[in-house]
């Protein structure tokens, strides 16, 4: 004997193929349960504009929201945090003001994460003056900051390179009852790297080692990111035995870096066995970046020949080169000009996508 479907289980079906990015089953499904007489709940009117907002579909979003007034199913805090949210993201700013301003307009208070969503659609826009008296203003209003808005409020700052606010942000958060925790650090040691302030971020790394905080996988290559940049390529090696030895994986994040660092140094041979052995060892799928990493320092240190090796792998492989990489390529070209047969290949790939 059967069960038949009720609201839910539609509801976890449409949730599942927005996940999958099928936005028009979604629709298609929500329209069956319109037809079919069933009743959407608010978490169901939810779930679909969590779905819409997560495909950049905002219009339809907002259309959902004001079916859902029609309807006599008011939004709740999580419907409108989810509208801000969508708008951050897709940068916004005007219609996550509005969706704001019409939730407060509707005697809707925000909750922490309404707020968190707002900093981070004013981050997004460049408003951290903004941004800043949203977060001040919070404990007044009943509704404290906690450690993700501060970190929402740092990732905005550091992105923009205002890494000195981003600094006065992480001392001011335990006055506000947060504590940073590895996210923070994460976002304030990429921004300090970003600006080349690598003493200050190695400070910070021995500040996260003191809290007795676990370093992720994040960490370590933002670490090993800023050793690289530095000119540090061994303290990196040491730092990615440690990162074994802890037992974090590391990914294509990982190896790009260790990679780019060695063909920027010169030693090609070095990068290539890298390359090479975790390849060999099917730890790791190179992208583009690792190939035009690689083809950079081919070309300008060992030459045409073996430059074109490495492009027939990759494409091959099915990675297709980008801008980047053909930028490195055709400046080799042409450095090369009494060589013709790689103009010859270089023409074929453009024509046919492939050598011929």
């Amino acid at each position: 004997r059967g069960c038949s479907p009720n609201i839910h289980t539609f509801t976890s079906l449409i949730k599942g193929y927005f996940l999958e990015g099928r936005v028009h089953e979604a629709l298609g499904l929500w329209k069956r349960i319109i037809r079919e007489g069933f009743v959407p709940n608010i978490i169901a009117f939810t779930s679909l504009i969590h779905g819409l907002c997560s495909n950049g579909k905002m219009g339809d979003a907002v259309s959902v929201l004001h079916e859902m007034e029609r309807n006599g199913c008011p939004p709740n805090v999580t419907t409108y945090s989810t509208l801000i949210d969508g708008f951050a993201k897709a940068g916004n700013l005007v219609g996550a003001s509005e969706t704001w301003n019409n939730m407060m307009n509707h005697g809707c208070r925000p909750n922490v994460i309404a707020y968190t969503c707002m900093v981070d659609a004013l981050c997004r826009n460049y408003m951290f003056h903004q941004a800043q008296c949203l977060v001040e203003n919070m404990t007044a209003e009943g509704c404290p900051p906690n450690t993700v808005t501060f970190n929402t409020f740092i990732k905005g700052l550091c992105g923009d390179g205002k890494v000195d606010w981003a600094v006065k942000m992480l001392e001011k958060m335990e006055k506000h009852g947060c504590f940073p925790n590895i996210t923070t650090y994460n976002e304030l040691l990429d921004g300090l790297i970003k600006v080349n302030r690598f003493e200050e971020a190695f400070g910070h790394v021995r500040e996260i080692q003191e809290r007795g905080m676990e370093l992720n996988l994040v960490t370590y290559n933002t670490i090993l990111n800023g050793f690289c940049q530095a000119g540090m390529t061994k303290d990196g090696m040491q730092l990615f035995g440690k990162m074994l030895v802890e037992g974090t994986k590391p990914d294509a994040i990982t190896y790009n870096i260790i990679i780019h660092a060695y063909c920027k140094q010169g030693r090609i041979s070095t990068a290539t066995q890298i390359f090479n052995s975790i390849g060999a060892a099917k730890e790791w799928q190179p992208d583009v970046i690792t190939y035009t990493s690689l083809l950079s320092g081919i070309c300008n240190l060992i030459g045409l020949d073996e430059a074109m090796v490495y492009l027939h792998k990759m494409i091959r492989e099915g990675i297709c080169p980008n801008i980047g990489t053909w930028n490195v390529l055709v400046r080799c070209f042409f450095s090369s000009l009494g060589q013709l047969e790689p103009i010859y290949i270089l023409d074929n790939i453009l024509r046919n996508g492939q050598e011929t």
